[in-house]
């Protein structure tokens, strides 16, 4: 079902950056107003500037489309002479481990969500698919790539994967944050056929990237050159990076959620109204590493939440009851989800925040940091914190593929994918064999 096609890729030229490390940067939307200065400082020429301008309204998007063409035309960026493929792998540290997650870059087909060919996990926001709309029209060119999941339970995918990365990288490179980077053109016809004939009956979950790949579907009629045919050029595909959701290095973190501005907030008379729901106790997990485990070894059991409010010596915890009806959340796939639960057993009915507030990104903010929530309850800076365990990605995966969709910010794949290892653009025709 998945039309994958390799593409001549937009990359820096090391000659010309030197260490590719420092023109790199994370994605647009965990960029923080810091770190945007850190980078900008990093190199001259570093993504952030295309990714994330700097300027007032339309005129930073005319600034990116103007650094991307005079960094293209002075040869600090080049397209690649062949269409490939592209292993990336990123190795990786977190709590103690190190983890290796591999996959490829590949031009996918734009699908209507509702063709079941490309899914989403997750709603999205109006705000950032304008933004993402405005770049996109500028540039003309798909800077970040989207983050898509297949099933490869045989491993026919990995194997081909594996061989392609047993050579030198083109690309191997260590970011501040000590996430190394590797990258392999593959363009061995064999390679390219079998990956291609590999995905074609596979359905691709966006890990991340909804905002991206959503706003790529409405411009593709309006990118597409007047003498390509529709679904023949560039623009009707997208540049995705594709991992296996077999893969051991696909490590998610979970989103917690902090209540802030809620008028009328009342931390005891959420306890009370919870209670028809959850066996509420009281705990003195007080870090993150207590919190972290203790949600750890209660949730193997149920869905558990613990809450931190500001003042609260305690630590309430909140185990779902066994008995609960949880049939109008959705499906089995869904309803039993601990973000599925919070939503539309707490957040929802019990403080009214609505789909409506979460779409206008009122009364909540998040995070993947069980630290840096603890510190902005113990500074008064939220009226309380919810702390959950993440979602696995098999729970998403057959969530999304019964049709379901999650509610925003339900998983937080760590590390986020490079921006700046590779460049998509959108003019003129379809990378080949691309065509149908």
């Amino acid at each position: 079902m998945a039309d994958i096609s390799p593409f001549a890729g937009l990359r820096y030229a090391a000659d010309r950056v030197g260490d590719l490390a420092s023109v790199l940067c994370p994605p647009y939307d965990v960029i923080s107003d810091d770190e945007r200065g850190q980078l900008e400082a990093r190199h001259p020429e570093n993504v952030v500037r295309l990714e994330l301008p700097r300027g007032a309204d339309d005129t930073r998007y005319a600034t990116a489309a103007r650094l991307l063409a005079s960094w293209t035309a002075e040869g600090i960026l080049r397209p690649d002479a062949r269409e490939s493929f592209y292993v990336y792998e990123q190795q990786f540290g977190y709590g103690g481990q190190r983890y290796t997650r591999r996959g490829f870059f590949a031009a996918v087909r734009l699908e209507a969500f509702e063709r079941r060919v490309v899914l989403p996990h997750e709603k999205t926001l109006s705000a950032p698919k304008e933004d993402r709309r405005r770049l996109l029209r500028a540039t003309r060119t798909q800077i970040s790539p989207v983050f898509g999941l297949y099933r490869d339970a045989s491993g026919a995918a990995r194997a081909i994967i594996d061989e392609a990365a047993s050579g030198a990288p083109a690309v191997d490179a260590t970011t501040t944050d000590g996430v190394r980077h590797r990258l392999w053109p593959i363009t061995s016809a064999a390679a390219l056929d079998g990956l291609r004939v590999l995905l074609a009956d596979k359905q691709i979950l966006i890990a991340d990237g909804h905002h991206c790949y959503e706003t790529m579907l409405g411009l593709a009629p309006e990118m597409r050159p007047l003498d390509v045919a529709a679904g023949a050029a560039a623009s009707d595909f997208a540049m995705m990076f594709l991992a296996r959701a077999e893969d051991p290095g696909l490590l998610v973190l979970p989103t917690h959620r902090m209540v802030n501005d809620l008028p009328d907030f009342s931390f005891d008379g959420l306890c009370a109204a919870a209670a028809a729901a959850f066996d509420i106790t009281q705990g003195d997990e007080t870090t993150a590493a207590a919190i972290e485990a203790r949600l750890a070894r209660d949730g193997a059991k149920r869905v558990v939440f613990a809450v931190r409010a500001p003042g609260r010596p305690s630590t309430v915890w909140l185990s779902l009851k066994p008995i609960l009806d949880l049939s109008a959340l959705g499906p089995p796939s869904l309803r039993n989800l601990d973000v599925t639960v919070l939503h539309g057993v707490i957040l929802g009915p019990l403080l009214a925040i609505d789909a409506e507030a979460l779409a206008k990104q009122s009364f909540l903010t998040y995070t993947h940091d069980t630290a840096e929530a603890l510190g902005r309850v113990d500074r008064g800076e939220v009226q309380a914190a919810f702390f959950m365990n993440a979602t696995k990605v098999e729970q998403v995966l057959a969530a999304c593929e019964a049709g379901s969709v999650l509610p925003q910010k339900s998983t937080y794949f760590l590390p986020k994918l490079a921006t700046g290892l590779l460049m998509y653009r959108l003019d003129g025709p379809a990378p080949r064999p691309g065509t149908r």
